[in-house]
């Protein structure tokens, strides 16, 4: 919702069971392609059940660190973007050195500045705490967002919301409703703070 009101492009990849590096790289290319030489705002959306391989989680955490991922392009497509990178700079009115280098570098910058990587995982067992260890740009390079528990009033409009097309008279009854779903969704997380107490083990809601 948040790309769509900065007018950004939604990139994701699609998994299918012939899914390999070569595809991922691929993706990287296409989504880097886009925000470095089309200048295109883009947002990445990748979570932790799309992670067939961790070469694709060390991909992330070089392009979240440098911009950039070390041999990604072929000598014959780098040269095609360096040159599309020369136009852009005409385009810019920047006063760049038309060296290779500085060309790429200047590819390199814009990606920087136009690609957004939302990372969605989840906390639940060792694979996200070794993800950060294996990779600290995940966490040097990345806004970590935790989701605490919901308030009431948060609750209470969820549940008005999906209670608004049913016929629930008089009025009391429909606040009666209201407050059972929010009991319902509380009760289980006072209950799973008792169960993490007694069994060492977290059960989210």
């Amino acid at each position: 919702m948040a790309a769509f009101m900065a007018d950004y492009d939604l990139y994701q990849i699609e998994l299918t069971k012939n899914y390999t590096k070569v595809e991922w790289r691929e993706d990287v290319k296409k989504m880097m392609l886009k925000a470095g030489v089309e200048g295109k705002p883009t947002v990445f959306l990748f979570s932790d059940n799309q992670i067939k391989d961790e070469s694709f989680v060390e991909d992330i955490n070089m392009i979240l660190n440098t911009g950039d991922v070390p041999n990604l392009f072929p000598a014959d497509e780098k040269a095609d973007v360096i040159e599309k990178m020369q136009q852009a700079a005409r385009a810019s009115g920047r006063k760049i050195e038309a060296t290779p280098l500085s060309m790429y570098n200047f590819f390199v910058e814009r990606v920087k500045a136009r690609l957004h990587i939302v990372l969605c995982m989840s906390p639940i067992g060792d694979a996200f705490r070794n993800r950060l260890r294996m990779f600290p740009s995940l966490i040097n390079c990345c806004t970590i967002d935790w989701f605490q528990a919901w308030p009431d009033d948060a609750l209470e409009m969820v549940a008005n919301k999906f209670l608004e097309d049913v016929e629930l008279e008089p009025v009391e009854l429909r606040e009666s409703c209201v407050f059972l779903c929010k009991h319902f969704h509380q009760s289980v997380r006072k209950m799973s703070e008792v169960f993490f107490s007694t069994l060492r083990r977290h059960n989210y809601v």
